[in-house]
């Protein structure tokens, strides 16, 4: 699931902590942001065809220390890219955060991470956009980027995509992280971010198909249901995400261009505060006052995490240090 570039939109202070997608839809180019979105999902689609011949040799021949080590590898490169003291904010964020995963993990949650990546991720950057009182222009869709730099970097983004549906713990947030080494500015980066998720997900289907895996909150119900997949149900299933992915190809600008005029009449603070508000009530559904206190304790990781300046991915740690230790 993409992040959608009209909520969560931070004042200029805060800007450098959030996602590029927000920086640009502060500048009044929230269209050209999901035009990105849908153009590079399309062609991650495109790309993960011929890929996922080699890639089921390597699903096959994945293994659980090949897993762990890389879980270490990630960790350096989410702490070591951080300069001077942030670093060490980085490796405390990390640590407290992997502390708070194992927590959590002994309570009695019927939604754990529901409570943890709204928490974490979600809920600081509703908060620090609640002070932004600025009309948010959603501009045009033109993408500012050649057609050969955007089909390099949608390529790069497929290919990381594919490497984090096999690593356990390595997330889209993760793989695109890893490729904003490789990129320049927001544009190529977000190229790469929205690749990454939707070549993560074919990837994730074809692994589950071939292991039995499941990378995905999807594919743990699918299991449920359907495992093991014929090799029929898997090309109707990847046939159905091409098609989809086409098909919201056709509508997805026209329908960006009313839903952003709509929000944009609408009192941005208020509408940040009903998002919140309805994540509390979710919340306290799921899991009563409990689920509520985990909710509040993972935004407030999340929120330090941006008051320190250092990326929230850092906050993966939640799921990373239980691998590590284990």
């Amino acid at each position: 699931m993409h992040s959608p570039p009209f909520f969560g939109i931070p004042d200029e202070e805060t800007a450098a902590s959030v996602l590029p997608a927000h920086k640009l839809a502060l500048q009044g180019q929230g269209l050209e942001v999901i035009n990105i979105s849908l153009k590079a999902s399309l062609l991650a689609v495109v790309f993960s065809i011929p890929l996922a011949f080699p890639y089921v040799i390597l699903a096959e021949h994945y293994t659980n220390s090949i897993g762990k080590v890389a879980v270490f590898l990630l960790a350096f490169f989410l702490i070591i890219p951080e300069k001077g003291v942030k670093r060490i904010y980085a490796t405390l964020i990390f640590l407290l955060s992997g502390v708070f995963g194992l927590v959590v993990d002994r309570l009695p949650l019927k939604e754990p991470y529901f409570h943890i990546f709204v928490g974490l991720f979600g809920v600081p950057a509703i908060l620090f956009s609640l002070k932004n009182s600025q009309m948010i222009e959603i501009g045009n869709p033109e993408i500012q980027m050649s057609k050969r730099k955007f089909l390099q970097f949608s390529f790069i983004g497929t290919c990381f995509g594919m490497l984090a549906s096999l690593l356990p713990t390595f997330t889209s947030s993760q793989a695109a992280l890893l490729g904003s080494f490789l990129s320049k500015d927001e544009r190529t980066f977000l190229t790469i971010a929205f690749s990454v998720n939707t070549s993560n997900f074919i990837f994730s289907l074809i692994n589950f198909y071939v292991t039995g895996k499941t990378r995905n909150g999807v594919l743990v119900l699918i299991k449920d249901l359907y495992y093991p997949l014929s090799s029929k149900e898997l090309i109707i299933l990847l046939l159905a995400t091409m098609v989809i992915s086409g098909v919201v190809n056709l509508y997805g600008i026209s329908l960006s261009k009313i839903i952003g005029r709509a929000i944009s009449k609408i009192n941005y603070t208020t509408l940040n505060s009903v998002v919140l508000l309805f994540i509390a009530t979710a919340s306290l559904y799921f899991d009563g006052l409990l689920g509520l206190a985990v909710l509040l304790t993972a935004a407030t990781i999340g929120v330090s995490a941006t008051i320190l300046r250092i990326k929230r991915t850092t906050c993966m740690g939640v799921l990373m240090l239980k691998i590590m230790i284990n």
